[in-house]
């Protein structure tokens, strides 16, 4: 019970902040730049933004990809995943700075306990970054539902669904669609949380401890752009599983995950990559504030 109370007072400090605000409203600007309509042989693409601000009713019953349930599968298809390192520990790392910097954190841990603060600053973070991505994501939907076609809107070709090759859309899709973009945006705000919170056990300045996470995650998803796109370019079936295996280790994936069909393991070399980060984070955070002589101050 201690350790639940003392969660609830970071998780209110976390939620509270005009931070966590702003880490919603980025995420769902950001969903916003997602592409809703492409062609490579015009060159032509349109943003959800660029289709709510210029694109007609009549425009957007021409072409399903402004179908609503498109609309709401490609929320982590813009500018998102690549700012999420940044824009998830919003909520977490200014109280937290400021609790150390004030020398408070001392205080703190005498009263709660090492490790009762450890793990209470851990899953506030995680949850903190979690919900606001979450939040942000279903604004994102929110809005969308009153500018995009609902799927019943299109014609449907008899002939596809005869086939096999296309199914009858339903509006209640939709719905499905919009929860496993809430899951996705929960779980890919509170992993990119993993990053910044191990920062913060050793730097001081807030703006390098919110930086560093998204140099280092640009670093690593170019250095595993090369190593898939080199296996797409063997133009062997083998290459290809390899490199569709590969792409379960990009960040950005537990965002986007969810709303696709993959192959079972490809989901469970997902969720595993991804426990395995937290407890990576987790006990590296342990290890480095046990070292400190200043309990972190």
């Amino acid at each position: 019970m201690k350790f639940l109370s003392t969660l609830r007072q970071d998780l209110k400090k976390t939620v509270g902040n005009y931070c966590f605000l702003i880490c919603v409203l980025l995420t769902a600007g950001l969903c916003f730049t997602a592409i809703a309509y492409s062609n490579e042989e015009k060159g032509i693409s349109v943003t959800v933004l660029d289709a709510i601000l210029y694109k007609s009713r009549a425009e957007m019953l021409s072409d399903s990809s402004y179908s609503l349930a498109h609309i709401f599968s490609t929320a982590s298809t813009g500018y998102l995943p690549m700012f999420l390192p940044m824009i998830a520990a919003f909520p977490f790392i200014p109280n937290f700075c400021s609790e150390r910097n004030s020398g408070l954190i001392r205080m703190t841990i005498f009263r709660t306990g090492k490790y009762r603060y450890y793990f209470s600053k851990f899953l506030s973070a995680m949850i903190g970054g979690g919900m606001a991505v979450a939040l942000g994501c279903g604004l994102y939907c929110g809005v969308s539902s009153f500018f995009f076609p609902l799927p019943e809107s299109y014609p449907v070709n008899m002939e596809l669904v005869n086939m096999g090759l296309a199914t009858i859309p339903t509006n209640s899709i939709c719905i499905t669609i919009a929860l496993k973009t809430l899951l996705g945006g929960f779980c890919a705000g509170a992993v990119s949380t993993l990053l910044a919170f191990f920062f913060a056990a050793f730097v001081r300045n807030r703006y390098l401890i919110v930086c560093l996470p998204f140099m280092i995650t640009y670093m690593y998803s170019s250095l595993l752009d090369k190593i898939v796109y080199g296996y797409y370019d063997d133009f062997s079936e083998a290459g290809f599983e390899k490199a569709q295996f590969l792409m379960a280790f990009y960040p950005s994936e537990v965002l986007s995950g969810w709303n696709y069909t993959h192959k079972s393991n490809y989901i469970a070399a997902m969720i595993i990559f991804n426990v395995a980060l937290v407890v990576a984070a987790l006990t590296a955070f342990i290890v480095i504030m046990n070292k400190r002589t200043d309990l972190g101050e």
